[in-house]
């Protein structure tokens, strides 16, 4: 489960902060019974963390509040009351603070944690998702195809040119050649596709469930989109595609990468701005 700091109230997590709120309350009872000497304070801290952590703030907070009353009811029944009233709302209201700012610490931190996360996993120019990325998906892939016996297709496109541009024009241009690129490939893939930039001029998409056909038809059109945009800019920009569409898949994501790399190369020997075809099943069939 991935839930983020801020997580909606959704029937999960309406279902977690139940039991909590559950947990909480048979705390309160044993309290209830417990010696006035023996501090059950810390218990509650559980519950709390709990829903706070696979819940989001707003769920830790609201089981902040709920916490404290049990410990307040189990703490200021007539058996209990201490001699000085002040002392009684004293604890009250340090009680009900120290829950809440444990909530919201653990929250903030689980915030920080999915955010590095995510930035490990992100290539910092495109913001798309980075080589690490696509490997962990691929290998998700990789799994479901040995399963289910189901295609997918792996494109791997190389961009030429790109280093003078840098030399000549500076990082930054170089930059937002590499954005104005990411923009196109995103717009030309379907939202169950994956797309990754595996190094600073190298992207890969991830075709999911797609046989030879159906991605050569996705490539061709994104060769037209990038044709258009690359026409449109003063740069001499180039670029070569492999498409490997995989029926019986290698062992390891590597092993999957290195073979569209090849057809990469195999375009780029035959001119540029092309692609170049693989069907992988048993043994290689170029298209």
């Amino acid at each position: 489960m991935n839930f983020s700091s801020h997580s909606p109230v959704t029937l999960q997590n309406s279902l977690l902060l139940l039991l909590g709120t559950l947990c909480v309350g048979g705390l309160g009872v044993v309290d209830y019974y417990m010696n006035p000497r023996f501090s059950f304070l810390i218990f509650y801290l559980f519950p709390i963390c709990f829903v706070t952590w696979y819940a989001g703030r707003y769920c830790g907070v609201v089981i902040s509040v709920v916490s404290a009353a049990a410990w307040i009811f189990a703490d200021f029944l007539p058996m209990k009351k201490y001699e000085q009233p002040v002392i009684s709302y004293w604890n009250m209201l340090s009680t009900f603070i120290v829950f809440l700012a444990i909530s919201l610490m653990l929250s903030k931190l689980k915030q920080t944690l999915r955010i590095a996360n995510d930035l490990a996993r992100t290539d910092t120019v495109t913001d798309l998702p980075n080589r690490r990325a696509f490997s962990e998906f691929a290998g998700i892939e990789l799994y479901r195809t040995n399963r289910y016996k189901r295609p997918f297709t792996i494109a791997y496109l190389d961009f030429d040119n790109l280093k003078q541009i840098s030399e000549i024009h500076g990082i930054d241009t170089e930059d937002g050649c590499l954005r104005a690129l990411a923009h196109v490939l995103s717009a030309n893939v379907r939202s169950s596709d994956f797309l990754a930039t595996l190094d600073k001029d190298v992207f890969a998409i991830l075709l999911t469930e797609t046989n030879e056909d159906q991605s050569k038809a996705v490539i061709e059109k994104l060769i037209g989109s990038l044709q258009d945009l690359l026409g449109q800019g003063k740069w001499d920009i180039t670029f070569n595609i492999g498409v490997v569409t995989y029926i019986r898949p290698p062992s390891t994501v590597a092993e999957m990468l290195k073979k569209a790399d090849h057809m990469a190369h195999t375009a780029k020997r035959e001119g540029r701005n092309r692609a170049h075809y693989l069907v992988w099943r048993e043994s290689a069939i170029v298209r």
